[in-house]
């Protein structure tokens, strides 16, 4: 009885000594096409501030940040918004463009939002 709470507690204390594994913040899923050079994906999991939102493709920084939508349609190149969508998913939705305007769905890129 006293060897496996001793255990428990070793082992309690072992695992709180091990850092955090990493959150995969990876978009997944089918980017849904808009217009122009914007894309469209729901975001499950977003826990910050929408308007402080970073996007990634690859490792490579996207932007600006909290484009205009017409801007990521029109002019693309790494333009993206994050906005609480309440007519249709009610929740975070990503509007973005590829930084070199190719379809997120073949270019073989991954996408990272923080």
């Amino acid at each position: 009885m006293i060897g496996s709470t001793l255990f428990a507690l070793a082992s309690s204390a072992l695992l709180y000594l091990l850092p955090a594994s990493p959150v995969d913040r990876t978009l997944r899923g089918t980017f849904r096409f808009l217009q122009g050079h914007a894309y469209l994906i729901p975001v499950k999991y977003f826990s910050g501030e929408l308007n402080a939102a970073r996007l990634y493709e690859d490792d490579r920084p996207l932007g600006p940040a909290n484009s205009d939508r017409r801007e990521i349609e029109t002019k693309g190149a790494g333009r993206f918004e994050l906005h609480r969508d309440t007519t249709n998913w009610f929740g975070p939705v990503l509007v973005f463009s590829t930084s070199d305007n190719t379809d997120p769905n073949k270019n073989g890129r991954k996408y990272r939002l923080e």
